[in-house]
Formats: structure tokens, sequence, C-alpha cells
């Protein structure tokens, strides 16, 4: 990508952060922005010729300078990452996940979730590979009481505090099920996310008194009935502002809004292989999301 492609694209996702809002809003108006990615599956570096509308794309290094750009221009910021880090490109058969999230330390996540791809060498390598972060993991739907070192490094719910208004996370994790060994899972049962999900929002609206709610999903997109996905989530656990999606490997355009009983739940996710950081621009006040947008950036070469 030309460097005036590259820029203009940064361009285009900053002017997201002026959000429209009526004149008595304006001043009590907080504003929050998530960057996201989703299902990297190891792709440190940058995709390769013969990739099709891949190629040339993406990379940690590249990811990284975006998002210190951002933050140098934008106050309230969190990046965040929904699962399936490993798995994919020979770094993974070198380093077993390791290197990734010490790379994800360094670029500076916020938190993540786990996929069903992060089991596949195990509960015993998964651990020693998380050793390797400084984030924390979300997750509320799984049980972990045969697996007590796995629990001790899963968080069901995280809040993040800015000035005048308060961020809560929470996440949840696909079924193993035809996904993952049980042996590669041993110790670790799955809870459907609707029953999971339900105390813990309940908890993060009414106890801790969230300004926004986020949840970082790997349960997919639009599994079209065979499971619950992010489409029917809000239906099922109202109160959920954001889901920030990954499994099904989606390129959306833009957020999905769904229609729920507290309001709208904004739906994203990216794609895969760290092809696109995904950008969504939210405005608050009194409790409430007042305005929102958001748009994938390519993670392109600059020059």
């Amino acid at each position: 990508m030309e460097r005036r492609h590259f820029l203009g694209s940064m361009a285009a996702a900053a002017a997201a952060t002026q959000i429209p809002l009526k004149g008595s809003e304006r001043d009590s108006t907080a504003r929050i922005t998530l960057l996201h990615t989703n299902d990297t599956h190891s792709h440190i570096e940058p995709f390769g010729p013969g990739n099709g509308a891949a190629s040339g794309k993406g990379g940690m290094a590249r990811r990284a300078t975006m998002v210190r750009q951002a933050r140098a221009s934008i106050p309230n910021l969190l990046l965040l990452d929904a699962g399936d880090t490993f798995q994919g490109t020979p770094y993974f058969n070198q380093y077993k996940g390791k290197l990734d999230f010490e790379l994800m330390s360094k670029v500076g996540y916020d938190a993540s979730t786990l996929g069903n791809h992060d089991f596949d060498n195990g509960v015993d390598m998964l651990l020693e590979a998380m050793a390797f972060a400084r984030f924390p993991f979300l997750n509320c739907n799984f049980d972990c009481k045969g697996a007590p070192a796995l629990a001790k490094r899963l968080t069901p719910w995280m809040i993040k505090e800015f000035p005048g208004f308060k961020v809560g996370l929470t996440g949840v994790g696909v079924e193993f099920k035809g996904l993952v060994s049980p042996e590669n899972h041993k110790g670790v049962d799955w809870i459907s996310p609707d029953e999971a999900l339900k105390p813990v929002i309940r908890h993060l609206r009414e106890v801790q008194k969230v300004d926004l709610l986020v949840l970082i999903s790997h349960m997919g997109y639009d599994l079209h009935g065979d499971a619950i996905d992010d489409l029917h989530l809000p239906g099922l656990v109202p109160g959920i502002d954001v889901i920030i999606g990954g499994h099904s490997h989606t390129f959306l355009d833009h957020p999905t809004k769904i229609q729920q009983e507290r309001g709208e739940t904004h739906i994203f996710q990216v794609g895969w292989g760290g092809i696109n950081l995904g950008r969504l621009d939210f405005a608050l006040s009194k409790g409430q999301v007042r305005a929102a947008s958001g748009r994938p950036v390519p993670v392109a070469a600059i020059g």
C-alpha cells in the first residue's frame, strides 16, 4: 500500500472519533476507542505473495506501529483480542505460542480471551505460553475445577477505569465438542455462554455500574442455528453493548447492530490472520452509548 493510501485509511479511521452528538450532550460525553484483532493464528509476519487479497498484509510489527500511533492521539483506548492466537505458521510450531503472547504484551494488549485452537497442544503447554503474557485472559464459561492452574490465569470479568467512566469486560469461548480433543482440554468443561454470562452481566451493570459493557467472544459471528453465536447472544443476554468477535473468520465492513432490551449491541469481527485492525469508537453519557461508529483498518506496508 502506498504511504498516502495508508495514512488516508488511518485518517479516515481517526475521523470516526468525531461522532455527531446533540448540542446538549457534547459537554457531558466521554469517548472510548476499542482496537481489536481475532484469529491471528501466529501470523507474526505479513502474508507473502500468492495469498490472494491477503498478500502483503498483516504483520505484528505493522500492527504495533498502528497501535502506537493511535495511542499517541487517543486518550481513552483499549486493545483487545478475541482468541485463536495459536496455530497456523512455523512460528507456532517452533515457539508453541510463547512468542505470540510475548509480542502481544509488547504491543500493549489490555485483554484477550481463549479460542479453541489455543488448546491445540493441551492445557499444560497453553499455561507455559500464558506465562509470557502480561495481560489478562477473560472467560466466564470455562469451568476449570479440574485445571486449577488455568483457573488462576482466567478471570471472568474486569474493569477498566477512565476519567469519568468505567468499562466492564468479560469473555466467552466456543464449545470444545468437535473442535478440541478431550485430552487437550482435560480438566476444563464448557458452560453454555448465555447461562454463564447472565450473572456476570448483572454484576457489571448493577454492582459495578459500568458505562460500557464489552464482551470478547470466541463463539463465531453466524453459525446458522447450529449453536449460539454472536448474532443471537444479545437476545439471550441483554445488557451487552459491544461484542468483539472471533472464531468464524468473518470479514465485516462495519459493525452489525442488534436491538436488545437495553438498547443496541454492536458486533464486530475483522477476519483473521491480523490482516485488519478493528476500530470501534463510542460516545458515552450517563451510562449509555449515545453514538458509535466502526470500521476495519487494513494492516499494510507504509511506503
